[in-house]
């Protein structure tokens, strides 16, 4: 969320849209086109001006391979953010409003932890990272022959055998030195390790430190062709998933212990979370209730100056603060600051919303 800092900064009124992006049936196209009429007309009942919706109309109409959503903010003509989602949202978001509505991409997000997927045997490995915005890939190719070990007798099966370990560790010492710089490069919290089991020990073997601490393989994938890639996806999917799971349940028990412990980092209801946030002393903002929105906050042109009555606001010296959402005015007051938003339904919250404070 905080690299939203610019887009939260940019003045409106916002069209924010989340929809359904997948193109994996014969009829995609026509369902995508439908549904871009609605979104369209809607925007326009809630009074869009015609140069946003004509700057979101390509990004909208542009299919995304297989099952996925997608993510649209404008104003004034103007497109600020179009982001792929990992998957489609239960349900399609249009609304046209002073602020820019964060709350589904945050909860989108939460899916997209950046990883590097590494698929190796003894030649060679394919790489395809995720930094949480889009995909890179990369193929290493080492020295094919000799590369296994032969059976018999004699010198030149040994000198054989010799040189197809060294291979082998050569091609293992390649791959991991490419396998670094992709996790290095995109910050990677998950490194996934999948193919042959003699290759994957060697690459494990040539890998830095900061690679095998965040490093976990998967059975039986293979570079072959006939192998099962969709098996194989579907693990990585799982495990990338349960990262994340066990990333939020970490900030979740750590809110949880704070809150029953005297004087704890944590506070939860609508007016300490945002003068919290006013203060930029919330480290996680925690949102657990959908019906946040119906609520109202105030706030000034800063997206941080946040408060629960005007008064607290221009008592600040801020001349003209107004009354927003507040699941727009928190998530946004969270982006400026640097906070996590984490949407949960594990947390009990009064009024639905609490703060992991930074101190």
């Amino acid at each position: 969320m905080s690299s939203l800092g610019e887009l939260v900064r940019e003045r409106g009124p916002f069209a924010s849209v989340y929809l359904d992006a997948s193109h994996n049936t014969e009829d995609a196209a026509k369902a995508m086109e439908l549904r871009w009429r609605g979104v369209r007309e809607e925007l326009a009942r809630q009074g869009a001006d015609e140069a946003t919706l004509e700057v979101l109309a390509g990004p909208a109409m542009t299919p995304v391979v297989g099952r996925a959503g997608r993510a649209l903010i404008a104003a004034r003509g103007r497109l600020l953010l179009d982001r792929v989602l990992p998957r489609p949202p239960a349900t399609d978001t249009v609304r046209w409003s002073e602020l820019p509505h964060l709350l589904p991409l945050a909860s989108s997000l939460q899916s997209d932890v950046p990883h590097v997927v590494v698929l190796a045997d003894k030649v060679g490995a394919d790489l395809h990272g995720y930094d949480g915005q889009g995909e890179v890939s990369a193929e290493v190719r080492g020295e094919e022959h000799p590369v296994h070990k032969v059976r018999g007798g004699g010198w030149s099966h040994l000198r054989m055998q010799h040189s197809a370990e060294e291979n082998a560790k050569r091609n293992a010492a390649r791959i991991a030195e490419e396998v670094d710089k992709l996790v290095t490069r995109l910050k990677a919290r998950l490194l996934i390790l999948g193919g042959e089991v003699q290759a994957r020990a060697g690459v494990k073997e040539e890998l830095s430190t900061r690679c095998r601490d965040v490093m976990l393989e998967v059975e039986g994938a293979s570079l072959a062709d006939g192998s099962d890639d969709e098996a194989f996806d579907d693990a990585v999917r799982a495990l990338v998933t349960q990262y994340q799971a066990d990333l939020d349940n970490d900030v979740v028990e750590e809110f949880t212990a704070e809150a029953n412990r005297s004087g704890g980092r944590a506070v939860q209801g609508l007016e300490p979370v945002v003068e919290a946030l006013r203060e930029a002393n919330v480290a996680a903002l925690l949102v657990a209730d959908p019906s946040l929105g119906d609520r109202t906050v105030w706030s000034g042109e800063d997206p941080a100056q946040v408060a629960l009555r005007e008064a607290e606001l221009r008592g600040l010296g801020i001349e003209h603060p107004g009354e927003r959402r507040a699941d727009e005015a928190l998530a946004i007051a969270a982006a400026a600051t640097g906070a996590q938003v984490l949407v949960t339904d594990n947390a009990s919250l009064f009024e639905g919303v609490g703060a992991l404070l930074r101190y």
